[in-house]
């Protein structure tokens, strides 16, 4: 598999290797990325690898800077002039911004769209989908694996990885699911974005693992269904703010150091995310005591079953049915995992030959 360029050009245009995409399937693409990143355990970077995008995005985000926030200012401050106009053009070409945008919109609709559905999974059949789910993760540690350029010593630093998963997971206090305070929604938003970027590893497990995964789920759908009902939902309109702009903040940061790990400390940055992807497996086993899972309450007060989900203890299949059937959705999640890492390469090789 070939490794995957990083880094993309600064001064001319961003995303220059890829060209042929009109707005349409662009906007296809962010809808199966959005797709991908509202699913704990589904990697958008790996979406974006199979799709043939991933060279471009990174080298858009990284091309978004203090230049880009200036040419924005300038025309606020100065008005639509000729001068300012052919400026704010001139960067917004640098930086892609179109293809940008439309992947944005893209992503954005299916988050929207999916967050109903994955609510209604997590509460009414949490087991098989967890199950579904540690499938999906399994064949994704063969990414960031592939892109290791040097392993030996490096492969130490899969147990840091996967010990900050764990620990994360028996440490986090029964309040922690479900927390609606806006400096956690920030970091949470900071934390999960640069997941989102990365081949292999999931924001949405993140903000799983954190606690805010089910918050972040009942906001989206609280405001969906105020706006139904001709009223905003001020609570979780601050709240979802609060957690875009910490996505914003942390999406062009951590573009930029990853870039500079991967360039520098490539293998032990690559061990790292193997060892996040295996302490996965522990906070997504499917067989948990939701009962004894932190006890959070929804708008109204009731008790959500699905917010337990990452604080219950994990147990053994109660019986050979649940057995059977979480194992029926482990073996569904690991053939789409693997259908779609093994599409990626495909492509990969055309892209090589050609």
């Amino acid at each position: 598999m070939e490794k995957t360029r990083l880094s993309g050009s600064r001064d001319g245009r961003a995303g220059a290797d890829v060209r042929g995409d009109g707005p349409v399937r662009t906007f296809i693409k962010g809808i199966l990325i959005g797709i991908a990143n509202i699913i704990p355990g589904v990697s958008g970077g790996t979406f974006a690898l199979i799709l043939g995008i991933f060279d471009r995005l990174v080298a858009a985000i990284n091309a978004v800077g203090l230049r880009t926030a200036r040419a924005v200012l300038r025309v606020v401050a100065g008005g639509f002039s000729a001068g300012r106009r052919r400026e704010f053009a001139g960067e917004w070409r640098r930086v892609d911004g179109r293809f940008l945008t439309v992947l944005i919109a893209g992503a954005a609709a299916a988050v929207l769209s999916s967050s109903f559905l994955i609510e209604w999974l997590l509460e009414a059949h949490w087991s098989p989908t967890l199950a579904f789910f540690v499938g999906l993760i399994l064949p994704s540690v063969a990414v960031p694996w592939g892109m290791m350029d040097r392993r030996g010593a490096a492969l130490l630093w899969i147990v840091p990885g996967a010990a900050l998963t764990v620990g994360v997971s028996l440490l986090m206090p029964d309040g922690g699911a479900g927390s609606a305070n806006l400096a956690a929604a920030a970091a949470t938003g900071a934390l999960a974005v640069s997941a989102m970027i990365l081949p292999g590893i999931s924001g949405s497990f993140i903000m799983l693992v954190l606690g805010q995964y089910q918050t972040m789920l009942d906001k989206l759908t609280g405001l969906q269904r105020g706006l139904a009902e001709g009223r905003v939902e001020a609570g979780a309109l601050l709240w979802l703010g609060a957690l875009g702009l910490g996505m914003l903040v942390g999406l062009l940061a951590f573009a930029r150091l990853l870039d500079f790990l991967l360039k520098r400390f490539k293998a032990a940055t690559m061990a790292f995310l193997i060892g996040l992807l295996l302490g996965s497996l522990w906070v997504l086993w499917p067989f948990k005591d939701i009962a004894a899972g932190a006890a959070v309450a929804g708008r109204e007060g009731e008790v959500k079953q699905e917010i337990r989900i990452a604080t219950a203890p994990n147990r053994l299949p109660a019986s050979l049915e649940e057995g059977l059937i979480g194992g029926g959705a482990f073996l569904a999640g690991l053939a789409g995992s693997a259908g779609l890492i093994a599409l990626g390469r495909r492509r990969d090789g055309a892209r090589t030959a050609a």
